[in-house]
């Protein structure tokens, strides 16, 4: 009887051992996509393009406005 409540015993803290760790490699798998998430995120933010600027004439008439460094010609 005592015999096999340790057998028991033992398969189930073989089983909890065994879920723990597979749950704690899910854990780790899971931060390490969490910070490549936001590591991506803070890219985008970073990177952004800055908003598309527009000059207006004095009939009202809007007129896309390009950067300096983008324009070409004068370099």
């Amino acid at each position: 009887m005592i015999g096999q409540r340790h057998e028991i015993a033992s398969l189930q803290s073989d089983l909890y051992r065994n879920r723990y760790y597979k749950m704690l490699r899910k854990l780790f798998v899971l931060a390490w996509v969490m910070l490549l998430l936001v590591v991506v995120i803070i890219y985008f933010v970073l990177a952004a393009a800055g908003p598309p600027y527009y000059g207006s004439t004095t009939t009202g008439r809007i007129i896309p406005m390009t950067p300096i460094s983008v324009t070409k010609g004068n370099s």
